[in-house]
């Protein structure tokens, strides 16, 4: 793949699924026609909506600022292997999560890429072993101090184990969407709370789970951010996110039949993406005369703001 460049335009991956997305919503084909160059974080992106018309689309990576020379090294790592193993995936990591830049980590990657299992049409759960450290620290109380991604069920722990525990879940980043494998992981660490070798530290073999899509054409793109989620990264995507909608506001276009804005953001999982609640908080005459706005984070697409049935051209159905 010689003409192939390191690391990809994520913007790219976007545009992708939010045509996929397009297509089904509206029951209309559609093809770009014509597009800026990548690299940039705000493009502009000219897509032709079946015969009859054209959606003027603003393009705009609001994770463009995160990323540092490592994590561009360790993108461009992956993105090669998969392409190697003939995947054409969007890999959607978890905010913060590390990637491997050499071996045995990225053949280990790839193998959970090749079997990585679908959940919803062409979006797929990739799954990598991690451990879980479980330790007591009193026997008085009961709770449970968690670290890293089971942080946010730590309330799950309390009053069902006897004493004080901290579980270290730093090596867990994502948990699988089905709510039955959550709760049997919170029921594997209560019951390992109970177990004689806890006070020294308990291992507790689980799966971080990732995101990725299957995608249409023949490349594979990693889609994330080296910045943990926090207060400074939502600061930061706050004092992003302004200043690339005002320099959406100087692109020049064509007239159109509509516009799109489509956003690209990073996320651990959808229901956490900070995009849409930041919009909502922002003067909206930077990003007013939008016809849709949307966000596609996690490998997926979130409406923030969506025209009334009827309101764009192509939902009326076509002359006879």
């Amino acid at each position: 793949m010689p003409d192939r460049l390191y690391p990809s335009d994520p913007s790219e991956a976007a545009l992708l699924l939010f045509l996929d997305w397009f297509g089904h919503r509206y029951a209309r084909s559609t093809s770009v026609a014509e597009r800026s160059a990548e690299g940039e974080p705000v493009r502009s992106v000219r897509i032709q909506v079946g015969r009859r018309w054209e959606l003027d689309c603003t393009l705009i990576n609001s994770v463009h600022g995160d990323a540092d020379l490592p994590f561009e090294a360790a993108r461009a790592a992956v993105e090669q292997r998969l392409d190697l193993e003939g995947l054409p995936y969007a890999l959607w990591l978890p905010r913060g999560a590390e990637l491997p830049v050499g071996e045995p980590g990225l053949s280990q990657l790839a193998l959970a890429a090749n079997e990585a299992r679908p959940v919803d049409g062409d979006r797929l759960e990739m799954r990598r072993g991690v451990s879980l450290y479980l330790r007591r620290t009193s026997f008085d109380g009961s709770v449970v101090t968690v670290l890293g991604g089971l942080a946010p069920l730590w309330a799950q722990f309390t009053n069902r184990v006897a004493g004080s525990f901290q579980l270290n879940a730093s090596d867990l980043h994502r948990l699988p969407e089905s709510e039955e494998e959550r709760t049997e992981l919170i029921e594997r660490v209560v019951l390992a709370a109970g177990q004689p070798d806890v006070d020294d530290s308990c291992v507790i073999p689980t799966d971080d789970v990732w995101t990725a899509n299957r995608l249409s054409g023949d490349r594979a793109y990693v889609v994330g951010s080296p910045v943990a989620e926090g207060d400074e990264a939502s600061a930061g995507l706050r004092r992003s996110l302004r200043k690339l909608l005002r320099e959406a506001q100087g692109l020049s276009s064509a007239p159109a039949d509509a516009r799109a804005l489509v956003i690209l953001a990073a996320a651990t999982e959808l229901a956490g993406e900070k995009v849409s609640l930041t919009l909502r908080g922002m003067d909206p005459t930077l990003y007013s005369g939008y016809d849709l706005i949307a966000v596609v984070a996690d490998g997926q697409v979130r409406t923030v703001l969506d025209s009334r049935a009827g309101d764009l051209p192509w939902d009326a159905p076509l002359p006879a």
